[in-house]
């Protein structure tokens, strides 16, 4: 038996991956501009406003994953709670992609950034 209700589980998770997409903004879109590792321009704003319902759709996706997995977890039997647990983790996995594509976005931008300005000796 777990220590959390399951609608205790999905509020926990629910509002720890608000706390982890919240940093991860922050660090995207704040720190790396700031410190000039990534150039801001139409495109940083475009991915924040993306950002903004990626993160809080995944939020909720990982929440509501981690409350459909514990549930199936004590119902369901043999095969078919086999499937329902690869069914949320597939859930969850897109929640967090959600979660991380402000990351995922200002990563590729630096490391294109790096790519492409030449080494001086």
């Amino acid at each position: 038996m777990n220590n959390f209700s399951l609608d205790d589980l999905a509020k926990k998770d629910f509002f720890a991956c608000i706390g982890v997409w919240l940093a991860l903004e922050v660090v995207s879109f704040v720190i790396f501009p700031t410190f000039r590792l990534i150039q801001p321009g139409d495109r940083l704003q475009s991915w924040f406003l993306m950002s903004l319902p990626l993160g809080i759709i995944g939020a909720f996706m990982v929440g509501a994953s981690s409350r459909y997995m514990a549930i199936a977890n004590e119902r369901d039997p043999g095969n078919e709670k086999t499937l329902r647990i690869w069914l949320g983790q597939l859930i969850g996995g897109l929640g967090l992609a959600g979660i991380a594509f402000p990351l995922l976005m200002v990563i590729i931008e630096f490391f294109t950034i790096m790519l492409s300005t030449p080494i001086k000796t």
